[in-house]
């Protein structure tokens, strides 16, 4: 029996996601839509946006993949709302650092990653989660591209 080599992936913690927080915040103050402070956060939500991703059950991982690391991170900033306001923006931009600080990234149409936001928040709790998720990992998966950083 071949023993499955354990994927190497680099996580988002919370100092990660504040920098996230203050750079979309500042990018939207302008817009009229402003992004709550990072202080008013909801703890128990970040924690789980920081925890789910790297999460087993019994030994078994229960994000195996890069694409399934991605998915719940986009999933749980979107619907869990870790603030009054800014959850998608934010979704998305966790989504682009996170497959980025794996050296990958999605390659896209203009807005379809705020298009996807929007049809996620959409989703009610009638909705199949592992459905929901598994749309989410597919999505992702066409879309991923090798990142590579130019050598300088």
């Amino acid at each position: 029996m071949t023993e499955q080599k354990k994927l190497e992936v680099n996580y988002l913690d919370k100092e990660d996601i504040e920098l996230i927080h203050r750079i979309v915040s500042d990018q939207w103050k302008e817009d009229g839509e402003p992004i709550p402070p990072f202080s008013t956060a909801n703890d128990n939500n970040l924690d789980a946006l920081i925890k789910l991703p790297r999460s087993d059950y019994f030994g078994e991982e229960q994000y195996p993949t890069l694409e399934s690391k991605a998915a719940i991170i986009f999933y749980t900033l979107n619907k869990k709302h870790l603030f009054l306001n800014g959850n998608k923006r934010l979704s998305v931009a966790c989504l682009i650092v996170f497959l980025f600080i794996n050296h990958k990234r999605l390659q896209t149409k203009e807005n379809e990653m705020t298009v996807k936001a929007l049809e996620l928040a959409k989703t009610t709790h009638h909705h199949n989660f592992e459905e929901i998720k598994t749309d989410l990992e597919n999505w992702i998966r066409e879309r991923l591209v090798e990142h590579i950083l130019p050598i300088k």
